[in-house]
Order: C-alpha cells, then structure tokens, then sequence
C-alpha cells in the first residue's frame, strides 16, 4: 500500500505575492522561482495536511475544462518539480 504524498513548502522557503504570481526564494536565499497564475493558486494550496488526491478534488472545481486524471497527473509533476528544487517537502501524515 502506498502512503498519501502530503505535501507542503519546505522549511526556510519564503515567497513574495508579484500581481497574480508568486516569487519564492529558496531556503539558501541563492534562487527565485516566479510561478504563473495557475502555480500560484496550487502553491497557496500545498498546506502540509492535504494529499495529492484530496488536493486534486479541491483544485478540481477551479479548474474548468480539464479532467481529473489530467489536473492529478499535473499537479503530481508540479510538485515533483518544486520538490526537486528544494522548494516543497513530501510529509507523511502525523509529521505535519
């Protein structure tokens, strides 16, 4: 069985609204990332207490015309990305 990917701004992370994105600068302060629109409203999401499915059922609603097996696919790779950026942490439940 596999455990719900919970996911959430990793510590140090701070990050600046800029109109309708957001700028985050890394834990180093060595890197800014700017998100778009849609980054931003996933980004203000990641709480730490959510998993990717229950995630994917909240986003759904905002996001017209696309499916959930698309917006889930997306929003896995999302994190994934910013994960790999130092950006977001994985948590399992009980550590948030």
């Amino acid at each position: 069985m596999t455990r719900p990917r919970i996911p959430r701004h990793a510590p140090g992370v701070s990050h600046e609204p800029a109109g309708d994105s957001v700028v985050i600068l890394d834990p180093a302060g060595t890197a800014l990332t700017t998100l778009n629109p849609v980054g931003t409203v996933i980004w203000h999401e990641l709480d730490g207490v959510r998993d990717i499915d229950t995630l994917c059922d909240d986003l759904l609603e905002r996001f017209e015309g696309v499916d959930r097996a698309t917006l889930r696919r997306d929003l896995v790779a999302f994190c994934d990305r910013l994960v790999a950026d130092g950006l977001v942490e994985y948590v399992d439940p009980g550590d948030t």
